[in-house]
Formats: structure tokens, sequence, C-alpha cells
């Protein structure tokens, strides 16, 4: 019997050898491409790859498919992140896009991301009818040579018309880049290299990742912060296993998480670079953003987590700038994906031209808007919970106030969010996949935080109710009892 597939927030992943095999990888092409037949008129199809183990020989088999089928394929001439085959997908007018990476997932697995042609992940409707078609039809293959295309020179010009490349020679000392071991350390040297401002660590291709998950968060960014600071470097960023996420090292080897980063980012665009347009969020993020763009009179929303939820907003509005709190940023005026080398290489940007290094654009940047101090926190569970009731249990707990601060808003748009008074709060969102409730806080004090997650510890693990007895069953006991008297 074919195991059943299933995309997630953005694409499809498994273990390769087990669910990620060929096999059920024709399968998904196939489907994929009965979609794009009765969908789209447009008959090219682009295909990228990573530095997985076999993410060629994946690429390839799902190019095939595709030939097959036929559509006009091209294969990357090498491996490349997802940004770059997403603006190639838009750039070209191409029906799809089909990368094969798992991005910051670990070693064992591999994964199928479908890009969609305005540029970016194809949205969940699409996914579903993928997922109706996948034993609908035979899987149809061509076995002929795949044609090569280097998707690189479009994504190097497009840099190159939006950063002003030419500011960062200015900078007093280098950035110590660390690709995690993903293909996005040779994109940056392109536009850095020849300049003298860019070492790069565990840039070699390596399917295990150096032991580590390419996953651009504090704990996997020991060898970067300690380079930083060993260096005496500007800055140091990291990009996960597709360059889509990014990571960020102060010069003192402070890790700067995504509360901080998109910030910063967003004050330079909308102050330093004059842009304008739309700010969205997840519901993950914090306040920071918010302030900014109520200053600069930009509009703001909140959308539910993952970056499929900003892109599609991005689709139908003018958006300057999207975030989210596993580190997704995208300019969504240029094109709706996001895109770390294109965050990390403004942020060098936004240190040129004010010549201070990020401490002091962090210092700055609390000073006008407030602190910030984030955490987060996984709080494990016997089993997954059914997600509307335990919301609902959760909002039936909260009282008018948390740690004798009043709460001013209560959010159920992706699990529960408390926000208190001073702006403070706790975000807890059950995982659709495993027994884990995920729990962020920020507050301009971290003792606060402190507190709000040990309140969400006691939320979290709050048990429900026993069901109350009927009033029938109630009123036959008393009758039983009632017998039994008179008996005595």
């Amino acid at each position: 019997m074919s195991q059943e597939i299933k995309f997630g927030t953005d694409g499809w992943r498994a273990v390769i050898g087990d669910e990620f095999t060929f096999k059920n990888l024709e399968r998904v092409a196939q489907a994929v491409c009965d979609v794009v037949r009765k969908s789209s008129k447009k008959r090219l199809i682009l295909v990228g790859y990573d530095n997985r183990f076999f993410s060629l020989r994946f690429a390839e088999t799902v190019g095939r498919v595709a030939q097959g089928n036929g559509f006009k394929v091209e294969l990357s001439t090498e491996p490349l992140g997802s940004p770059v085959l997403s603006f190639a997908v838009k750039e070209r007018k191409a029906a799809i896009g089909f990368m094969i990476t798992a991005s910051h997932n670990p070693s064992q697995f591999n994964g199928f991301k479908l890009k969609g042609p305005e540029g970016g992940s194809v949205n969940s409707n699409f996914t579903r009818l993928v997922e109706e078609k996948m034993e609908a039809a035979d899987i149809k293959i061509k076995m002929a040579p795949l044609k090569k295309y280097d998707f690189s020179k479009s994504y190097f010009k497009f840099i190159r018309q939006h950063v002003k490349l030419n500011l960062l020679g200015g900078l007093k000392s280098p950035v110590i880049f660390d690709p995690m071991h993903g293909p996005g350390g040779k994109f940056l040297e392109e536009f850095l290299s020849h300049k003298g401002k860019i070492q790069i660590i565990n840039g070699d291709p390596d399917p295990l990742f150096g032991g580590i998950n390419p996953e651009p968060i504090e704990n996997n960014l020991r060898r970067l912060k300690e380079r930083v600071k060993e260096k005496k470097a500007s800055a140091g960023f990291a990009l996960d296993g597709d360059s889509d996420r990014l990571g960020v090292v102060d010069e003192n080897g402070r890790f700067l998480p995504p509360h901080t980063v998109m910030p910063l980012l967003l004050l330079h665009l909308l102050e330093n670079r004059k842009l304008k347009g739309k700010v969205i969020q997840t519901v993950s993020m914090g306040y920071l953003p918010q302030r900014i763009a109520k200053n600069f009179n930009a509009p703001f929303e909140e959308v539910p987590v993952g970056f499929k939820n900003i892109a599609a907003k991005m689709h139908v509005e003018k958006v300057l700038l999207g975030g989210e709190e596993s580190g997704g940023y995208g300019i969504g005026l240029w094109f709706p994906e996001r895109d770390g080398i294109l965050c990390a290489l403004l942020l060098m940007e936004l240190m040129a031209m004010k010549k201070q290094p990020l401490s002091l654009l962090v210092d700055d940047l609390h000073k006008r808007f407030g602190a910030s101090h984030f955490k987060r926190v996984d709080f494990s569970l016997p089993q997954p919970v059914d997600t509307n009731e335990w919301v609902n249990r959760i909002v039936a707990h909260v009282g008018p106030s948390v740690g004798g601060k009043p709460v001013k808003t209560l959010n159920t748009m992706d699990g529960v969010k408390i926000v208190l008074e001073d702006d403070s709060w706790v975000l807890m969102r059950p995982s659709g996949t495993e027994p884990l409730i995920r729990t962020y806080s920020e507050s301009p004090a971290s003792q606060t935080i402190t507190d709000l997650l040990i309140e969400a510890d006691k939320w979290v693990h709050l048990q429900p109710e026993p069901p109350k007895k009927t009033q029938k069953g109630s009123a036959k006991k008393r009758k039983e009892k009632l017998k039994s008297a008179r008996l005595k």
C-alpha cells in the first residue's frame, strides 16, 4: 500500500530511504504536473537542488517526470538556495519551480518545495490539490538528458539592483559568514570576496552538516560567535540549508533574536532607503515592528505562523517587509520570498551607511522604540492535543491580570497570545505534528519573561475538567440514598 504523503507549511519533507524515496518522489512530481497542466498554460518548469545527500539525483528524477508530462524542463547547473530558484521562476515566467531541499531539517531528511509563478511558495490550496491527485494517474517519465541552466546570473543582477554594494567596502572589518554547509556561501562570495570584506566558515558542501542541524539558531552558531570575536569582525551572519533563513551575531559575538533583527531591517528600509509599504509579521513576532510601522505611518498586520501566510499577502498587497520568528524575512516590494542572502547584505548596507557596529545600532533601536528581551521554550506533553479544545481551556483560565499586570489583549489567531498593558506577551502554540506546546515570550524586562513562562507552564499543563454528571444521574443517586435511609 502506498505511503500517505502530506505537505507541511513549506513543502513535503521526510527521511531519506524511509518515506523520501525515488518512487514516492515520482508520485509527488506526477501529481504536481497533473495540477499544473490544468491550472496553467505555461509549460516551463525549473528545477533546483541544495547540498543534501542525493539532492542532484532527486532533482533529475522530478525533472524527468516533468519531461514525461510534456513540460520543458531546465535543471540548475549547480546547488543553490531556494530564493535563487524562486526569483528565477518569476523572472523566467515559469509555470512552477521544483526545489529539492529539506531546508533546516536534520541531515537524514530531504524534501520537495514548490515555487509558484509569482516567486515564492505555492499556497495550501495548491498543495491540497496535489495531495488529492497523488494516486490519480500513471507516472510518466522521459529519460532524455535534462537541459542545464545557470539560474544565478539573473539573481546576481537582482541583488546588484537593490543593494548598495559599493558601500560595503567601507566597513571597518570583514564579516564572517556561515552558510552551514549549504550553497549560500558562494553567492555571498560573488558580491564581497573581491572587496576583502567576507570570511566564510562551514562553506564546504557536507551532507551531514558537520553534525549540526543547518538551522541558524543560537544553539547551532557557537563556532560563528567564537570566530567573530577571534577575528574582531564587524558581524556574523548564518544561513540555513537552503539560504532562506538568517541568523545574526553582533561584533561582540552576541546572537540577535529575530525580534531584534526584523526591527533593524524595517527601520533601515523605512528611514534610510525611504521605501513604503505594509509591514506583516507572524503572531510569534514582537512589538517593535508595530511601533516602528506606527511611527512611519505604515500599515501593519499580524498573521498565523508560517511564511506562506505572509507570502499570500505579498501576492495581493504592497508589502514592504514580512518576517517570522524562525528567521525568515522577505522584501515584498521586490519579490514574495524570504531571502537570507538579501537580508544579510541589507544589514551590512545599514552598518556601512551608519558607520556603526551592530551593537550600537541595536542600542539606538531600543532607545528609540523600547527595550526587548525574548525567550522561547517548548513544553512536552504526554500526547498531542486537540487545538480548539486546548485553546478554549487556556482562555477560560486567563484572568484580567497576569503577575499583577493587566491583560490588554487575548489573541487566539494561532494558539493563545496574551499581551499585557506594557506590551509584554507570551504565546502558546500547540504543534500540529508533535506532543509539544511551543511557547514564546517578549518583554522590556527579562524578569517579566521569567514570570510569564512560569505562568505558561501552569496553563500548558492544565488538565481537562472531568465531565459533569447529568441531572438525571444526580436525581437517581439522590433517590437511591433516600430509599436506603428509609430501609434503615
